[in-house]
């Protein structure tokens, strides 16, 4: 898989935690990954997995011969807006205690992953029936939490399932609006293609469409706030309201042609966006064969 890195392209997977960071570090090095992602601890538990310091320098050392963007993904149970049915802020006391412990718990994940010179926390930011009160919540929630330096937060769009937020770049905006000025540069945003493709607002099976996520993306959010794409393919069809990850080329999005898939990796390229595929890590050899396609035509 080394003809990846023909385009120096930031392009990894999400892979098994491998009791410390860097093992896992090293097991993406050694699959000619130049991104990473994983679990720090149980995705589906706000107790998160303890680093020492050594394992830190470990990684460092290694990241020093070998440059990785390293994220890690914050566990599904995790809702910044409180829960589905107590509004955190709003005057529920044990709510804004569990609220107050979720966010020590990213502040912890976050100071680990700000020692790599590229890195992030991702999180879905939450649920809410109401949606603008959810959006001030999470909003909230972030300014409440105290980032170190080069700690990162994305926030990664929804596909539009329930009441889940943040699925339009709009809904997006309004979360970063709220959060104070000291730290903004904390947080960015992740895009998750397969998301995308269920909310429907852009079908990215077209090079046209693709074009316009990003101009939207700029104009809505702004190019700075684009830290990373989770590059999936998607099992159901577009507008479907649901979150279904396929391998790349095997789904509704590129099933058929990845022309726009190329135009994506192109783009995501040019910008320095790190590219996270979040299905099977054989994923890669078709990422290598579009590589190997471009070298071609440069020859």
């Amino acid at each position: 898989m080394s003809n990846i890195s023909f385009l120096d392209w930031k392009v990894g997977c999400h892979i098994e935690f491998n009791k410390n960071i860097s093992s896992t570090c090293k097991d993406a090095i050694n699959y000619s990954m130049n991104s990473v992602q994983f679990f720090l601890g149980s995705p589906y538990s706000f107790i998160r997995k303890e680093i020492s310091f050594d394992d830190i320098t470990q990684a460092k050392k290694l990241l020093k011969r070998f440059p990785l963007a390293v994220f890690s993904h914050y566990p599904y149970v995790a809702n910044l807006a409180g829960s589905i049915k107590n509004l955190a802020w709003s005057g529920n006391t044990e709510q804004d205690n569990k609220t107050t412990f979720l966010a020590k718990q990213i502040e912890y994940e976050l100071s680990v992953l700000s020692n790599f010179d590229i890195n992030g926390v991702v999180i879905h930011p939450g649920s809410y029936p109401n949606r603008k009160l959810g959006l001030n919540a999470i909003a909230t929630t972030i300014n409440k939490i105290n980032f170190v330096k080069n700690s990162k937060l994305l926030l990664e769009n929804a596909a539009g399932e329930g009441t889940k937020l943040a699925t339009t770049f709009e809904e997006i905006q309004k979360i970063l609006s709220l959060i104070d000025n000291n730290k903004q540069k904390h947080v960015g945003v992740c895009i998750d293609t397969a998301h995308i493709h269920g909310v429907g607002e852009y079908d990215l099976s077209k090079v046209s469409e693709v074009k316009r996520m990003f101009h939207e993306f700029d104009s809505i959010i702004g190019p700075e706030k684009f830290s990373l794409l989770h590059l999936n393919d998607s099992q159901v069809p577009l507008k479907s309201k649901t979150d279904r990850h396929a391998c790349i080329g095997t789904g509704y999005i590129w099933g058929e042609s990845i022309e726009s898939l190329y135009y994506l990796l192109e783009t995501c390229h040019s910008r320095n966006i790190p590219i996270v595929l979040e299905t099977h890590g054989l994923d890669m050899l078709t990422l290598g064969s579009i590589s190997d396609t471009y070298k071609n035509k440069n020859d």
